[in-house]
């Protein structure tokens, strides 16, 4: 009989807090003035939206610095989140070490965390496997299985994840990707399984206990941004996520 699952315990406020720390001091004005304006794009811009003045075409710009720079951040509070869980740890950038490891028995992961499957390009994609490739030959990770972990990310439906092989690279069974939800459900699954030795891609993950991590986890989320900003996240980015995640 296997081992009942337990609801992953998330303490999110101090990683939320650091989160807004780092994003909320950015001034998308002086960031703005700072940066080289494209007349060209400026121009086309203009032209196809209809800005009369400049002040509207600033309004737009900054906003598209204020997101930028909170995508700059999302990453890391994705892997801080991660290290949250039991028997994992996020790593920071510059410590020659992948974003996120697991060790959990058997279960033995190196991950690279992306925040959805079309922010890299072909060789972004290639520098990401070589570079965990480089992690996957040291002795410390003899064994562990390389993940590419796609936030947000489609799931195939005849599999739940796929060898991760960018085109020029070699096919390996120990690098494989896949979308936020299947990793959740490998790293909280209270049997420890792992991809291509105990499980194979097109087998029915859904049943499992540990499928629903993943809700849990954007539950805290909520509760926690709630907390730390007052702000109740609507009902309609609720059902973005249910639909997308």
């Amino acid at each position: 009989m296997g081992k009942s699952f337990s609801i992953p315990s998330f303490d999110l406020a101090k990683v939320m807090s650091e989160f807004f720390s780092l994003a909320g001091n950015f001034d998308a004005e002086r960031s703005s003035k700072d940066n080289l304006v494209d007349p060209f794009a400026a121009s086309l811009e203009a032209a196809l939206y209809k800005y009369s003045t400049k002040r509207q075409w600033q309004e737009v710009e900054q906003q598209r610095t204020r997101q930028k720079n909170l995508m700059n951040h999302l990453g890391w509070l994705q892997q801080e989140i991660i290290g949250q869980l039991p028997g994992w740890e996020s790593f920071r950038s510059g410590q020659d070490m992948p974003d996120v490891v697991g060790q959990r028995g058997k279960q033995k992961f190196i991950c690279e965390v992306k925040n959805k499957h079309n922010t890299m390009n072909k060789n972004a994609t290639a520098e990401t496997y070589d570079v965990m490739a480089e992690y996957l030959s040291r002795s410390k990770f003899a064994g562990f299985t390389g993940v590419l972990v796609q936030i947000v990310a489609k799931t195939p439906r005849d599999r739940f994840w796929k060898p991760f092989a960018p085109p020029g690279r070699n096919l390996r069974t120990d690098m494989l990707v896949m979308n936020a939800r299947v990793f959740y459900a490998f790293a909280t699954d209270p049997e420890k399984r792992r991809p291509e030795i105990d499980v194979t891609a097109g087998e029915n993950l859904t049943k499992w206990e540990s499928w629903h991590a993943l809700d849990f986890m954007l539950e805290e989320f909520w509760a926690e941004l709630e907390r730390q900003t007052q702000f109740v996240t609507p009902n309609w980015i609720k059902d973005i996520a249910s639909q997308t995640l």
